[in-house]
């Protein structure tokens, strides 16, 4: 470590013993209130006009130490949530996701904090006991509180022409009005939503809200330089995540990359593969979310932007409820071609292909990005995709990857996993904060445990690190499934797979299931042509399955012209007890990007597990695996194959073949 990086490190570890910050708990940014204590640490709240006059709900943690100029880390929070979400009274915060990752830590620690309600949502206020109640601003004339108010102050789902505004507007208004900010020391992080556009800032290393509007502000406002990005269970294709399509990803055709289109597209339109197979209950879910805690865009906005104007709702619609057919011979229509550009070319960092190529010849923004294997919403992928990307452009680009049992359900979030991927985080900031710098970066895996780890809740886990996603693995297991299959779509006739709902994520989670989903079902589904179903022979030993995985067949479509297919992994127990692993999903679009009969890989969602000696491992395939995922409108579609194979990737090396039961 260079010594220059090491140094300024040294003093932000120090900052919660140097003396308290003296005169300074006043708010200088218009807009905000006289910055009054919550516990230990002074917080300015109100509502500030961002670069289109749009009011934003926003909170500013003052750093709790005098010495010095600060850094700066803005914190953005989730769908459907509000600035209170990365906020706490304590370092301990929520006991994990937000253990020493929250407001209260990093003023500890000599930062200013950023928090503020995204433009569109409401701010009703706190949701744990942790957080601190400041008060909400109202955005008039609008009269509830947040950051929601026609015609701008609508949700535009993390647009780089509008939210991605919003931040580095908020951070130079801050920068202005405190002179010891540091603006060459800026840092971004955020969950989900705010992981999204975590991602998409951390192309734009330059933070010149000057251009924002015209004529440009007098006295012009700081510029910053963000230096450190760590989004949390994030998306780089947003088109991609909540509609995954299967296919392998167009910018180097493996499953590790799949994505909507190709980061080079000349078109910028994120062409490249067909619309995917929409993730059921998170659209339908989000969307109900965002009508309650906000106002989606729906064509209201004036301000002038390149992407022109959107209305949402159809997009929701059109993608999640109408479904397919999206196209007729590759000619897609005009709210499925805005779907498409919107969701990869305006919200996708993958989709940054010029920005990204200009951090070469200035300065790479270093970001450690976390995911989670049994994220069903945001799986690894998202973060795999980029890290690839950008690695390719320069194999020392400082990216780092963290992958775990953490994010969106399924995940079970322990906190046995959750505080070593924070340290780790918070070291990786440490060491960029003070100027991002070329380095050689790893992945770590951490495995899903089903129970306790090995000592207990507090054990801990035997985690994995790899320079690549790939290196995580050294060989493989196959299962070569001998028996042919013959599906039909079960949309509308039926019969219901009990385990479709058993393993949805946003049922179980809204029904407080476990993350370790048990399978309803017995061991053949009575109806073979609604569920195809193969079991392996019992494993002669024990083996760690960690990356992606996939599925291969060769199908012949029958009676239509698209067809989905989904597949769910399942680790079975002598006494029967069957534990899903992983699940996939392949959308089938001829004649423009797929033929009648084709042999096709299947890529799964991935995970960290360990499979036990004597353990079966079962396959389902079906059309309908809903409402994880929506159902094809080709009612009369049949596929049939003559078997198939699963493979996954192994940590132990050698590759072992075993045979279907």
């Amino acid at each position: 470590m260079r010594l220059r990086v090491l140094l300024p490190a040294v003093a932000l570890c120090l900052g919660s013993v140097l003396p308290p910050i003296v005169g300074r708990a006043e708010a200088g940014v218009p807009g905000l209130n006289a910055c009054p204590l919550y516990g230990d640490v002074h917080i300015c709240s109100g509502e500030v006009a961002s670069w289109d006059g749009s009011p934003l709900d926003v909170d500013l943690t003052l750093p709790a130490t005098s010495a010095g100029s600060h850094p700066l880390i803005v914190m953005l929070h989730g769908f459907g949530n509000n600035k209170h979400e990365w906020e706490s009274t304590s370092d301990a915060g929520d006991g994990a996701d937000k253990w020493h990752w929250n407001n209260h830590w990093f003023a500890e620690h000599g930062f200013y904090v950023l928090t503020y309600t995204a433009r569109g949502f409401f701010d009703d206020g706190v949701t744990r006991a942790d957080q601190p109640a400041t008060p909400a601003g109202v955005p008039a004339p609008c009269i509830r509180p947040g950051s929601a108010c026609p015609p701008n102050g609508t949700i535009h789902l993390k647009s780089r022409e509008f939210e991605i505004r919003d931040t580095q507007w908020l951070a130079a208004l801050v920068a202005q009005a405190y002179p010891d900010l540091d603006v060459n020391q800026v840092a971004i992080s955020g969950g989900s939503y705010g992981g999204g556009e975590s991602w998409l800032q951390a192309s734009q290393p330059v933070w010149d809200a000057n251009t924002f509007v015209t004529p440009a502000p007098i006295p012009a406002l700081p510029i910053l330089q963000l230096q450190v990005a760590i989004p949390k269970y994030p998306w780089t294709d947003l088109a991609y995540s909540l509609a995954p399509n299967g296919h392998p990803g167009p910018f180097d055709a493996t499953i590790y990359s799949s994505s909507q289109g190709s980061p080079t597209d000349f078109t910028d339109t994120g062409q490249g593969n067909p619309l995917g197979t929409a993730k059921s209950s998170y659209v339908v879910g989000f969307f109900l979310q965002g009508l309650i805690q906000g106002i989606f865009e729906a064509g209201t906005t004036t301000t002038p932007s390149d992407e022109g104007p959107i209305d949402i709702p159809s997009w929701a619609a059109r993608a999640a409820l109408v479904g397919d057919p999206y196209d007729a011979d590759g000619k897609e229509d005009v709210i499925v071609a805005q779907i498409r550009r919107g969701l990869t070319e305006f919200r996708g960092s993958f989709y940054q292909d010029e920005a990204w190529a200009a951090e070469l010849t200035s300065r790479e923004v270093a970001v450690f990005s976390v995911s989670g294997w049994t994220d069903d919403l945001f799986p690894p992928v998202e973060s795999f995709r980029q890290f690839k990307y950008l690695k390719s452009l320069d194999a020392e680009w400082p990216v780092a990857l963290a992958v775990a049992d953490v994010g969106h359900p399924r995940a079970q979030n322990p906190a046995f996993e959750w505080r070593p991927i924070n340290s780790q985080a918070w070291e990786f900031l440490l060491n960029q904060i003070t100027g991002s710098h070329r380095q050689q970066t790893n992945v770590l895996s951490m495995p899903t445990v089903c129970g306790a780890p090995s000592g207990g809740a507090g054990g801990q886990v035997q985690s994995l690190t790899a320079g690549t996603p790939e290196q995580l693995f050294n060989g493989s297991l196959t299962v070569q499934y001998a028996s042919a299959g013959t599906l039909r779509n079960t949309k509308v006739t039926g019969p219901e797979d009990p385990d479709n709902l058993q393993t949805d994520p946003v049922v179980g989670f809204e029904t407080g299931a476990s993350g370790c989903r048990k399978s309803l079902t017995p061991a053949v589904f009575p109806d073979t042509t609604a569920r195809y179903t193969a079991y392996s022979v019992g494993l002669d030993r024990s083996r760690i399955f960690v990356g992606l995985g996939h599925v291969d067949l060769t199908y012949t479509l029958l009676a239509a012209a698209t067809a989905t297919l989904n597949a769910r992994v399942w680790d079975v127990a002598p006494d029967g007890t069957a534990l899903l692993m992983t699940r996939g999903s392949y959308r089938i679009d001829t004649p423009a990007y797929n033929t009648t009969t084709q042999a096709i890989q299947l890529p799964l969602f991935g995970n960290h597990w360990t499979l036990a000696a004597d353990h079966r491992i079962r396959l389902d395939l079906t059309q309908v695996d809903y409402p994880t995922f929506l159902p094809s409108n080709s009612l009369g579609a049949i596929l049939t194959f003559p078997g198939a194979q699963l493979v996954l990737p192994t940590r132990e090396a050698g590759d072992l073949t075993i045979p279907g039961a």
